[in-house]
């Protein structure tokens, strides 16, 4: 698998609208182009950086600097062929798509055949989280030197696209979906349950990452609060009727799921205007027991108030948020027993 292929990862630019470096930006303790350097380590046999040299890879540039992705792949094959003398098909990697996972890579690099693979998200080819074979990085070297900078063209008709759907379903914990959800703002990183917000008293996210609880206890203390109430909700190995469960999934409807969930923080101040502040972050995807599977953290002046708003957040959030449960345990698999129509809030 890994012996026949590379790994490129795209570094170079800073996000004028995240106001920082994305290859830099930490998730789950480790920043997102060290997270993609991993996972393409682990199923390629050699991967470069093209970019400032972030990600713990041997890193090229681009010529010139900042000449876009065309001419970043292009660069990054080129060093790759001149290391060990062999044109090999290349996984080709943005840093900044924290849905992207080893398993996924693995998946892109062992699979059979020589042509590109291509996964399209909503109908829409994803390049750069894609497998591109010799003859297309050829072709994009050729498409460079006449002028050419868009990736539109760059696949042959042999390229096998491969719909988010499909790639879901043969890749643990991936969602196809979420395959090409960048972080460009903010905002986005809030809503993948990424950061904390920079303005706001409210952090509401779904996140298919470990759940940042120290960046949350730590964003809700202000001088002005007394109390700072965390509760972590965590996977057990047991289930109403169902002894040894290993692992469990979470899904939802996402759009509407955060909109609940906003609604249940709103009610909650209804009912608690001292509160200063909270979180309310739930993960979604594969876990593991003993994983963290949501979070709730609420400052405010004095305890009772921080305890009581703390409890109807996630007493209501089980009532009335779209999110599902999947177990798998030693008997079997199915749905999680607890389920329950959900009402407004």
């Amino acid at each position: 698998m890994g012996e026949s292929v590379y790994g490129i990862v795209l570094t170079g630019g800073s996000s004028r609208r995240m106001g920082t470096d994305k290859a830099t930006l930490v998730v789950g303790g480790v920043p997102l182009a060290r997270r993609a350097a991993q996972a393409l380590e682990a199923s390629t046999s050699h991967s470069v950086e093209v970019g400032p040299g972030v990600s713990g890879l041997r890193s090229v540039t681009e010529v010139p600097p900042g000449s876009g992705p065309l001419a970043a792949v292009v660069a990054g094959w080129a060093e790759l062929v001149r290391l060990t003398g062999r044109k090999q098909p290349a996984v080709v990697l943005a840093c900044d798509l924290p849905a992207v996972t080893p398993g996924l890579v693995s998946w892109l690099a062992g699979r059979p055949g020589d042509e590109s693979v291509v996964p399209l998200v909503d109908g829409v080819p994803q390049p750069l989280c894609a497998r591109w074979s010799v003859a297309d990085l050829e072709r994009a070297g050729a498409q460079l030197a006449a002028g050419e900078r868009s990736l539109r063209r760059v696949f042959g008709p042999g390229t096998a696209y491969v719909a988010g759907a499909d790639v879901e379903r043969a890749v643990e914990g991936v969602v196809g979906g979420r395959l090409v959800e960048d972080v460009d703002t903010p905002a986005d990183l809030a809503r993948l349950g990424l950061a904390p917000p920079v303005e706001g008293e409210d952090w509401i996210g779904l996140a298919r990452t470990t759940l940042p609880t120290t960046a949350a206890v730590e964003w809700a203390t202000l001088p002005s609060c007394g109390a700072v109430v965390t509760f972590a909700g965590t996977v057990r190995d047991h289930a109403e009727g169902r002894d040894g469960v290993e692992a469990l999934a979470y899904e939802a409807y996402e759009a509407p799921a955060l909109a609940r969930m906003a609604a249940v923080v709103g009610d909650a101040r209804a009912r608690w205007p001292s509160i200063a502040r909270m979180a309310l972050l739930h993960r979604l995807g594969s876990l593991a027991v003993g994983d963290t599977a949501v979070v709730v953290v609420v400052s405010a002046p004095h305890r009772d108030d921080a305890f009581a708003a703390g409890r109807h957040v996630i007493d209501t959030v089980k009532e009335t948020v779209p999110i599902w449960k999947y177990e798998r345990w030693a008997g079997g698999e199915d749905w999680g027993t607890g389920a329950q129509p959900v009402r407004s809030v």
